[in-house]
């Protein structure tokens, strides 16, 4: 079953670097809760059409803010960037100056905020700084960049040659693949899992390939490779569950779930492409958000079990979360946060 617990109303207007409180929804705002609620509650970044900010579980709206040309977002940060822009503020979830730093690129900071990276403006290379802006290693790449999935110390990067190259915490590489086997070798997403055991990617165009590996020693080996018949051409989302046990990747009007441990790979059918996944549940659950023109489709499922909630309504910005374990729905100017719950 899955029910709504509250609705949030983001501000109207928004300068960029204002933070916003007082939803006209369902849901205190941070200012209204009682003392030391604010603090306890979870916390989730969003980014639904062109602003950004952090909620919290109770649906207390922390910071809000509109993208400048893009924004890298963490659970603790975020950049937000302009785009010839050379020198880069990080700033906390509510909007205060953690440091600043220079480079030529285009910023990027891991899931858990831990990590900070300046991707080149070529996008042949990748350099680490450390929380000083300083430079902690460099890495150049043999061609561009069309994909990374950073997790804890592992680094994945699809290249345009068709390789994939994992990274370990220092930049030194790890381990190399080419996947192969189609007219053009590209790397089109990919995906590293939260224990670093797993890594998967989409690959290739006519045809394009799922191909999974598993840690094994020192190395990585092939745990499955599967022809696919989307002709996607662009970069493709895909994410492993929090617990790394199963992955979701996008198909054409549809997703995949793939199941290391059994090698099961399934399909959800959806209305239109791919716009969004979450992991509700601790990850029991995929939540997959699709669009087709002004419509949208929510599809919440118990990955090789049974379809738990599937509705469409008109939609022109989307954005799927995870805050405490539930999910974050962002739909035009508004975050639910919708429960599922097993019966």
């Amino acid at each position: 079953m899955a029910k709504p617990a509250w609705v949030v109303a983001l501000p109207a207007s928004g300068a960029a670097g204002g933070s916003a409180s007082g939803p006209a929804a369902a849901g205190p705002s941070a200012a209204e809760m009682p003392p030391g609620a604010a603090a306890s509650a979870a916390t989730a970044a969003f980014q639904l059409g062109g602003t950004f900010g952090y909620i919290n579980s109770d649906g207390g709206l922390l910071h809000a803010e509109k993208t400048l040309f893009r924004v890298t977002l963490a659970e603790t940060g975020y950049i937000n960037y302009t785009r010839l822009g050379t020198d880069w503020l990080l700033q906390n979830r509510n909007g205060k100056r953690v440091l600043s730093f220079s480079g030529h690129g285009y910023p990027l900071l891991s899931v858990d905020g831990n990590r900070i990276f300046n991707v080149k403006t070529d996008l042949t290379g990748i350099i680490e700084v450390d929380k000083a802006g300083e430079a902690l290693w460099d890495r150049d790449f043999p061609s561009m960049m069309t994909s990374i999935s950073v997790r804890g110390n592992s680094a994945l990067v699809g290249l345009l040659n068709g390789t994939l190259l994992l990274l370990g915490r220092q930049g030194s590489p790890l381990f190399e693949y080419s996947p192969g086997e189609s007219r053009i070798p590209v790397i089109l997403g990919d995906a590293v899992s939260g224990d670093g055991a797993l890594l998967a990617a989409v690959s290739g165009i006519e045809p394009q390939r799922l191909t999974v590996l598993r840690r094994g020693g020192s190395t990585f080996t092939r745990l499955s490779k599967t022809a696919l018949s989307s002709d996607i051409r662009r970069e493709v989302r895909m994410s492993f569950s929090p617990d790394s046990r199963f992955l979701v990747f996008e198909g054409e009007s549809s997703a995949g779930l793939f199941d290391p441990a059994s090698r099961r790979l399934s399909w959800v059918p959806l209305r239109g492409g791919v716009a969004g996944m979450s992991f509700p549940g601790r990850g029991q659950y995929a939540a997959i958000a699709a669009r087709d023109g002004p419509l949208a489709e929510l599809c919440i499922v118990a990955p090789f079990t049974a379809p738990i909630l599937r509705e469409s309504f008109p939609a022109h910005e989307l954005y799927l979360g995870e805050v405490d374990g539930q999910l974050l729905v962002g739909i035009d100017d508004q975050l639910l946060r919708i429960d599922v719950e097993v019966m």
